[in-house]
């Protein structure tokens, strides 16, 4: 394991004290039935996860079969439950709370639509480590952003397509933000 993966190993584990839902399953600490149960969903997609390091999980089914669930990985985020979701990390620009009664998690990608999950309830735990494992040096960071295209996003009250830039939508005058 690199040094900087190791590093990103060691704040998660000290943010995993601050989660307030203690049935979240991290690291070294991600196995049993839910989480073989989720496999076996990825499988049946087509998707294996030999290269990957599971790094949080959370089972969203009922009776702890875990057909349905959410994985972080150091490369991709998955998600099925009403819908198969699969994300690449590097393609996160900014994630935040989202919906009309803030029940879902919004993804803004860089290159794509705005993707949305329902797993508010975990909104802290998923966005502090996203958070960590998109960190770069800041030098790196800087270079994207200068030669990055300003990101677009869907107005929630005409789902017009503008700028993340803007407060306002230019077509029905809604809060962006």
């Amino acid at each position: 394991m690199s040094q900087l993966l190791q590093e990103k190993v060691d704040l998660i584990s000290k943010a995993y004290v601050t989660f307030k839902d203690k049935d979240l399953l991290i690291l070294d600490g991600i196995n049993g039935r839910a989480f073989d149960g989720f496999k076996q969903t990825l499988a049946n997609r087509n998707v294996f996860l030999e290269d990957e390091i599971p790094v949080l999980f959370k089972d969203l089914t009922w009776f702890g079969g875990g057909e349905d669930g959410l994985l972080i990985t150091n490369k991709h985020v998955y998600y099925h439950e009403w819908g198969y979701k699969c994300l690449k990390l590097t393609d996160i620009d900014e994630v935040r709370i989202g919906g009309w009664f803030d029940e879902n998690i919004d993804f803004i990608l860089k290159h794509a639509p705005t993707i949305s999950i329902w797993a508010a309830k975990v909104f802290n735990e998923v966005h502090t480590v996203i958070e960590i494992l998109s960190k770069t040096d800041e030098k790196d960071a800087k270079e994207r952003k200068d030669t990055s295209a300003p990101t677009q996003v869907k107005c929630l009250g005409c789902r017009a397509i503008v700028h993340s830039n803007q407060t306002f939508c230019d077509y029905c005058r809604s809060p962006l933000s």
